[in-house]
């Protein structure tokens, strides 16, 4: 009998130690708040759990880098252009966003209060750059200073730059090779296998725009392949069982997901387009 005990708890550590989860990463923040605000930030991580938190920045036009994903603040009540206005005149305006039925307010969110809630949580920052001010294609002149304010929070080996912007990509991997990069795609990305894999970038790609054939080219040269958007549990079963890496999410929880046991790679996954 004790014979027995033993081979039983052998194979149930064993089987443990294949079970897994991608990582989950919170889409500005989380549903629960203002996009993109502390709020939606703090709670992804207190309500919904997640292991990353993933933020839109841009600069203002006295130079702070705040967390937007527009380049005007129209679509939560606002009336003022980012890059154009300062940073008291956007923290003057209170925004509001109806989520689920539910109507929150908030505030803009500086890039350092956000990497603050970041480290407080123990989460790993996913910063989305877009095409702003000193941040973009044709100038990069902006992005030091928020390397280093990155930097200094401490979160160098754990921060990933998510930008679709192939020379800001270049210039990051060129500079700042120790930051971990993400190339934000859609379809897109047929065709820029080699050019991920000599930057060392790991593809985003959209729902519906890969399949299991994606996600082994890239496994082939040493990528991992992260995805968004995944809010049902039944796109978590189907793109985690093609080995995807990382997923971000508006309001998936982690712990009502499952775990699994093994990648499927089967034929089904490997030939068919998944929409």
């Amino acid at each position: 009998m004790r014979r027995l005990f033993i081979i039983l708890a052998i194979l149930a550590l064993s089987a443990d130690a294949w079970a897994w989860k991608p990582l989950f990463v919170g889409h500005r923040g989380c549903n629960i708040g203002v996009e993109n605000t502390a709020e939606a930030f703090s709670n992804g991580v207190d309500i919904y759990g997640y292991d990353g938190l993933e933020c839109d920045v841009r600069v203002t036009k006295d130079g702070f880098y705040v967390i937007s994903h527009d380049e005007t603040t129209n679509r939560l009540g606002g009336n003022l252009t980012v890059a154009d206005a300062t940073l008291a005149e956007l923290q003057a305006e209170q925004y509001t966003q109806t989520r689920s039925g539910v109507t929150y307010t908030g505030h803009i969110c500086t890039v350092a209060e956000y990497l603050a809630i970041c480290v407080e949580k123990g989460v790993f920052p996913v910063i989305e750059l877009k095409w702003t001010t000193g941040i973009n294609n044709n100038d990069m002149s902006n992005f030091d200073g928020l390397a280093r304010l990155v930097i200094d929070h401490g979160l160098s080996d754990k921060v990933i730059f998510l930008t679709s912007m192939k020379k800001s990509q270049e210039y990051i991997a060129t500079h700042y090779p120790q930051f971990t990069r993400q190339w934000l795609c859609n379809a897109n990305w047929e065709g820029n296998e080699e050019w991920c894999r000599q930057y060392g970038l790991n593809p985003s790609i959209s729902i519906g725009n890969f399949d299991a054939n994606t996600v082994r080219t890239f496994h082939s040269m040493g990528l991992q392949v992260a995805m968004w958007t995944v809010d049902t549990a039944d796109n978590y079963l189907k793109y985690s069982n093609m080995g995807i890496h990382m997923m971000t999410c508006n309001s998936l929880k982690p712990s009502e997901m499952p775990e699994l046991d093994d990648i499927n790679w089967g034929e089904d996954n490997a030939s068919t387009s998944n929409n």
